[in-house]
């Protein structure tokens, strides 16, 4: 098993990575605890009923899968069934399933009767190497993605690399394009590994090196005043475009894969930067037109009255924020 410890001015928590991890659960939950178990309609059932067999006091709710979900719709039924049931303040939320559902959940038990505790387990590579980590939250709307959230760290996150087993195989790339990214904007050595191997064969390693990436940039700028932008390479049209197309055409890293490109000026590493997008069969090309995305671009986090930020790289491994005066 590895762990992962992460600092935070909420509270530190473990990052576990194991496999069968989902088969263990006894040894991490407290099984006498009431937990409020979140997820998506398309998670598998198996995975459903390993958490509810453990958590022996729980109330399960689903909704309709998509990145649709992340909405006030959905968060206040959320919230509305737990009232229903009497949940207090000293439940535990688990978000088990992709982005999101740790996004969606973990904004609700921000919220709930002023913050409850929550858990991520991440089933989806994209989920587990990026957005369970780190306490963003937020919810989407028709306007701008993620525009709403918040800051709310979880008290744990439970990794099971087996549950990608289970992935469909465009989900598997969607995930691939975030892992790609901690590659062109820190480790050159992980982009290179990506590009000469077969990541099946490594995904709890690359799963590790893809955290500990994250880590760096959560620990030296939790709140996202400088540093931790850098994670936002490619996000900055990536959720233009997934904007654009009010979330139907792409999913979250294909979107991104197209936001890298973007901004990618150098010949020879947007060379190759295409060339391990297309290992992976995510987009390198979308008609839209920079007059198309701009409206959204504006309305990027990273964003200040007076220059919109973006994040570029000018060399595979380090990457820098560059101010565009608007």
């Amino acid at each position: 098993m590895k762990t992962i410890e992460v600092k935070s001015r909420f509270h530190n928590y473990p990052i576990y990575i194991e496999n069968n991890l989902l088969k263990s659960l006894r040894d991490y939950l407290d099984v006498n605890r009431f937990y409020v178990i979140v997820s998506d309609d398309l998670i598998p059932e198996t995975y459903v009923n390993l958490v509810r067999e453990v958590c022996e006091n729980h109330l399960f709710i689903s909704f309709p899968s998509g990145e649709q979900s992340k909405s006030f719709e959905q968060m206040e039924r959320i919230i509305s069934i737990m009232q229903d049931h009497n949940v207090t303040r000293d439940a535990c939320l688990i978000a088990l399933g992709g982005g999101v559902t740790g996004d969606l959940s973990g904004f609700v038990a921000a919220t709930y009767q002023r913050g409850i505790d929550f858990i991520q387990i991440p089933t989806t590579l994209l989920s587990q190497i990026d957005s369970s980590v780190g306490g963003k939250v937020a919810i989407n709307t028709e306007k701008a993605k993620n525009s709403v959230g918040n800051f709310y760290a979880p008290i744990m996150v439970l990794i099971d690399p087996l549950t990608l087993n289970t992935l469909p195989e465009r989900h598997f790339n969607n995930g691939m394009a975030e892992m790609i990214k901690y590659g062109m904007i820190y480790s050159k050595p992980l982009f290179e590994f990506i590009e000469s191997n077969n990541v099946k064969n490594h995904l709890e390693y690359l799963i590790e090196q893809s955290l500990l990436i994250k880590k760096y940039y959560v620990e030296n700028d939790e709140f996202e005043s400088s540093l931790r932008q850098i994670l936002n390479f490619g996000h900055t049209y990536g959720h233009a475009y997934e904007s654009l197309y009010r979330f139907e055409k792409y999913l979250h890293g294909e979107a991104i894969s197209l936001g890298m490109l973007r901004v990618c000026d150098n010949i020879d590493i947007k060379s190759r930067l295409e060339s391990i997008l297309n290992k992976f069969q995510l987009p390198i090309f979308d008609e839209a037109t920079e007059e198309m995305l701009l409206p959204y671009v504006k309305k990027d986090k990273k964003n200040r009255k007076d220059a919109l930020n973006l994040i570029v790289v000018n060399e595979i491994g380090k990457a820098s924020i560059q101010k565009v005066i608007k």
